[in-house]
C-alpha cells in the first residue's frame, strides 16, 4: 500500500472522515506554501497529512503513552491533554509509518505551538494549519496571515502568535509557543 493510501486508512477506518478532510486541506496550503519558500512540497504534504494523525486517540491515551514512555510533559500538556497530539502524531508517524525524515518530524511535532529554533519547514506547516483551520468558514485573522505567509513565514508566525496573545486565545501558554513568540519577538 503506498504511504497516501496508508495515511488515509488510518483516518477512514477510526471513523475520522473529518480530520482527513482537514489534513488535506492543510497540505494543499503547505504545498502552496512550499512553492512560494522554496521547500520540499512533497515534505510538507507527508508533514501536514500525519500532522493530526493522533487523533484516532483520547486525549488520555496521548497521556498515557507520554507518560509510560518518559516525555517531559508541559503544564499546558498535563492540564489539557489534547496538546499532546503534536508530539504524539509525531511518534505515530515515526512508528507506524516509518517516516525518518526529521524536516517532516520536526514539522509534525511542533504543528499546534511552534518551537524555539524552527526551521522553515516546521513554520510552514505551523502556518498551514492556522489558514486552513478545522472550524466551520475561514478564522478572522485568516486574510491577513494568508498574505503575509505568501511573503514571509517568519512575520506570519509572529503574527498569529501575537494575535493568540493579544486575544487572550490561549487557555494556557505552551513553553514552546512562548520561547517561539519570544525568539520571533527579538527578530
Amino acid at each position: 500500500m503506498m504511504l497516501l493510501d496508508s495515511i488515509k486508512e488510518i483516518y477512514i477506518s477510526n471513523n475520522k472522515p473529518k480530520t482527513w478532510e482537514h489534513v488535506q486541506e492543510v497540505a494543499e496550503t503547505a504545498i502552496w506554501l512550499a512553492e512560494r519558500h522554496s521547500l520540499d512540497s512533497e515534505k510538507v504534504k507527508i508533514a501536514a497529512l500525519l500532522h493530526d494523525v493522533s487523533a484516532i486517540m483520547s486525549p488520555q491515551e496521548m497521556y498515557d503513552i507520554a507518560i509510560s514512555r518518559n516525555m517531559y510533559v508541559d503544564p499546558a500538556e498535563e492540564k489539557y491533554h489534547f496538546l499532546l497530539h503534536q508530539r504524539i502524531s509525531r511518534i505515530i508517524a515515526e512508528e507506524r509509518f516509518g517516516i525518518i525524515d526529521e524536516d517532516i518530524l520536526s514539522a509534525i511535532e511542533c504543528h499546534t505551538t511552534l518551537k524555539k529554533n524552527a526551521d522553515m519547514y516546521d513554520k510552514a506547516v505551523f502556518i498551514s494549519d492556522k489558514i486552513s483551520w478545522d472550524q466551520e468558514g475561514h478564522p478572522p485573522y485568516y486574510e491577513e496571515l494568508k498574505s503575509l505567509a505568501a511573503e514571509s513565514l517568519d512575520e506570519a508566525c509572529y503574527f498569529y502568535i501575537n494575535y493568540l496573545f493579544k486575544n487572550n486565545m490561549l487557555l494556557m501558554p505552551h513553553l514552546w509557543i512562548t520561547e517561539a513568540y519570544d525568539e520571533l519577538k527579538r527578530q
